[in-house]
């Protein structure tokens, strides 16, 4: 079975086009020719029963029975009859009946007779009175005829499958060459910015069409690259001349003492500016894993064992938020991946469900096995991510509906995209009705070595 997609090629279709054309035309001159033969073969055979019955007329009363077996003898396809003027039968062949013909002279088709093939007849009455029928066997004529009409059947059924053959052949190769512009296409969109769609130097209007492409791609690269690299910069520049403010601001603080308004003042300063340093240096992680061309920590990864380390790491903090931290025991997971990258993931998402899940809440961290693979998710019953913000919440400083209290530059969640991103794995959110659900997809398995 063809495939789909090779029916909506402009290739196949105008093949298709073009050989329907050709096709038409041919039908058109086989026709023709079909018509200008039968049309001459007829007339020579009405020529042929017209002066046959003139010569007969000729001939005289008193000959014409004796002219009657001479033509038959000398033409066996004839057949003659004579009738009186009221429509005796004088000579001739039993078979012929005046009252089939109409007595006009025009030559006609005969009326079918049981034993007898195709023929055409003349009737006329001759100049002493008499009826004078004259038929010739068209057998032959008809024969053609279907011989010609086969001919334009099967030619007509050939040019058909040969346009539908090479219609296939011609979009095949088109096809293959999308199907790598696509795979191209889909590489890039998943995040390498690097490739290209393939070029195969024919000039054509793919090769066209994949250089204006590929020309784009470089002005969009070169512009992310230049975006990139000013926010990198700016995040080392600013990092350092911060870092000493914040070593001053903190020398400043500790020259007044503890009940000094100014020192509160202060050492809230030092407390905004840890909070700058940590997003430049969330954004510089970020940067650094978008920039991160091959994985060199790549190994095995218990999920299992991860949950369990970063459920004991955060229960004391959820303990003195007042909020109930589980981690169900399972199966040991194993899977391939950055056992740091994918620890720091896991971190944010608990840390950024035990900011926005109230006192009495609950919020649960696990990694299951699921017929696509193994999966981490954290759990909460908090607020929740409205659905019009799930595919936002994952951009830089985007924070959305939280409280005014969440402390936050809304870069958490980048990061966790940036790690699956990395690794190939999917992140979605799901509404938990209330509270939310974040999985990580992380794919096949791998088996437990066993001691």
């Amino acid at each position: 079975m063809l495939n789909k997609s090779l029916w909506r090629t402009a290739t196949f279709r105008l093949t298709l086009l073009f050989g329907a054309v050709f096709a038409t035309g041919i039908a058109l001159l086989l026709s023709l020719v079909y018509a200008q033969t039968a049309g001459y073969l007829t007339q020579r055979a009405d020529r042929a029963l017209v002066a046959e019955a003139k010569s007969l007329e000729r001939s005289g009363p008193s000959f014409i029975v004796r002219r009657f077996q001479q033509e038959v003898a000398r033409d066996p396809l004839n057949s003659l009859g004579l009738f009186s003027a009221n429509g005796e039968r004088v000579a001739g062949d039993t078979g012929l009946r005046p009252s089939d013909i109409p007595l006009d002279g025009r030559p006609r088709d005969a009326p079918h007779r049981p034993g007898a093939g195709p023929s055409r007849a003349l009737a006329e009455r001759t100049p002493w009175g008499e009826i004078l029928i004259v038929e010739r066997d068209t057998r032959q004529l008809v024969a053609l005829r279907r011989i010609i009409e086969g001919a334009l059947l099967w030619s007509g059924g050939a040019i058909a499958l040969l346009g539908l053959i090479s219609a296939v052949a011609l979009s095949l190769h088109p096809l293959a060459r999308i199907a790598a512009m696509r795979k191209a296409s889909d590489a890039i969109s998943a995040g390498d910015f690097a490739m290209r769609l393939p070029i195969t130097g024919s000039g054509d209007e793919l090769d066209e069409l994949a250089q204006i492409t590929n020309r784009m791609m470089d002005e969009a690269e070169r512009l992310m690259g230049e975006a990139r690299t000013v926010g990198q910069g700016v995040a080392h520049e600013l990092r350092s001349p911060l870092t000493r403010l914040r070593a001053m601001l903190d020398h400043a603080s500790a020259s007044f003492e503890a009940d000094d308004p100014r020192r509160r003042l202060l050492e809230n300063c030092v407390a905004e500016a840890d909070g700058v340093l940590k997003s430049f240096q969330a954004l510089l992680r970020i940067a650094a894993l978008e920039a991160r061309g091959r994985r060199t920590a790549i190994g095995r990864v218990s999920l299992s064992g991860m949950v369990e380390q970063i459920a004991e790491l955060y229960a004391p903090l959820a303990a003195d938020m007042g909020i109930e931290l589980t981690a169900p025991a399972g199966a040991d997971l194993v899977i391939q991946g950055d056992g740091e990258l994918l620890f720091e993931a896991v971190s944010n998402l608990v840390d950024n469900a035990l900011k926005f899940t109230g006192a009495g809440g609950h919020v649960a961290v696990s990694a299951f096995s699921t017929p696509g693979g193994a999966v981490l998710e954290v759990r909460d019953n908090g607020p929740g991510i409205p659905e019009a913000e799930r595919s936002l919440v994952t951009r830089r400083f985007y924070r959305g509906q939280r409280p005014p209290s969440a402390e936050g530059y809304g870069l958490g969640l980048s990061l966790v995209a940036a790690v699956a991103d990395l690794h190939g794995f999917d992140l979605s959110f799901e509404d938990a009705r209330p509270g939310t659900i974040v999985r990580i997809a992380c794919g096949p398995e791998r088996p437990t070595s066993r001691q």
